[in-house]
């Protein structure tokens, strides 16, 4: 009986691994005129594969546990999660002002958010002699290190110069120090690199207090 299970279990984990090979996004090229399929059918088809794939996983994973424990099981399911590990990539961890946060990051945010805003309020941006106004946001991606990786402006505040003024005050502003471990409150911690969402407002103050600055090591390098 064990070895009847072991030619379907084999085949399972070949196709298993073929389906995850052609889920794997293509490198992004610009599309071919010969291409007989539109961007969202090619997403639907890419959807339908994952959902191949993650059937296959449940399936295989029942097989294997119904499986006598021999060397074969062992790499098996070595194999398996290995193909798991495939289907599931890592993905980037958006950390937003509202995301539910883990005791470090809240605290590695706020001194990321206070010495940005600590940069942008003594450079202030401005443009022949006038100061500009206006509100953004930019995806700040840190490298292990707390380094930026890169800065994008996710909601331009309708201003070239203010959003290219944005990203500067980030670049400065950097490095940030390594950042937590885990920076999810739940525990979880896996991912491929780590997004911080900052907004900037860039307004005429009207009387309200000026951030608290930042000690002198800790204020930007301003080029």
């Amino acid at each position: 009986m064990t070895t009847m299970r072991i030619r379907p279990l084999m085949a399972l984990v070949c196709a298993l691994a073929a389906a995850c090979a052609a889920a794997q996004p293509a490198p992004a090229t610009p599309p071919s005129p010969s291409s007989s399929a539109s961007p969202a059918e090619q997403a639907a088809q890419i959807a339908e594969l994952e959902k191949a794939q993650r059937e296959m996983l449940r399936d295989l994973k029942r097989q294997l546990a119904e499986m006598p424990e021999t060397v074969r099981k062992q790499r098996l399911r070595a194999r398996i999660a290995e193909i798991e590990g495939r289907a599931n990539p890592p993905r980037d961890l958006y950390i937003s002002p509202g995301a539910n946060m883990s005791a470090p990051m809240k605290t590695y945010y706020a001194r990321m958010k206070r010495r940005i805003e600590d940069c942008g309020t003594r450079h202030f941006p401005s443009k022949d002699g006038n100061r500009l106004y206006g509100q953004g946001v930019v995806g700040v991606t840190l490298a292990n290190d707390g380094a930026v990786i890169q800065a994008d402006v996710l909601q331009s505040s309708q201003d070239r110069a203010l959003d290219e003024h944005m990203l500067k005050v980030v670049q400065a502003s950097a490095p940030f120090g390594t950042p937590p471990a885990r920076p999810m409150a739940d525990g979880s911690q896996r991912y491929r690199r780590l997004v911080v969402i900052t907004g900037f407002d860039f307004n005429r103050d009207n009387g309200k207090p000026a951030p608290e600055p930042v000690p002198a090591q800790e204020r930007c390098n301003w080029q």
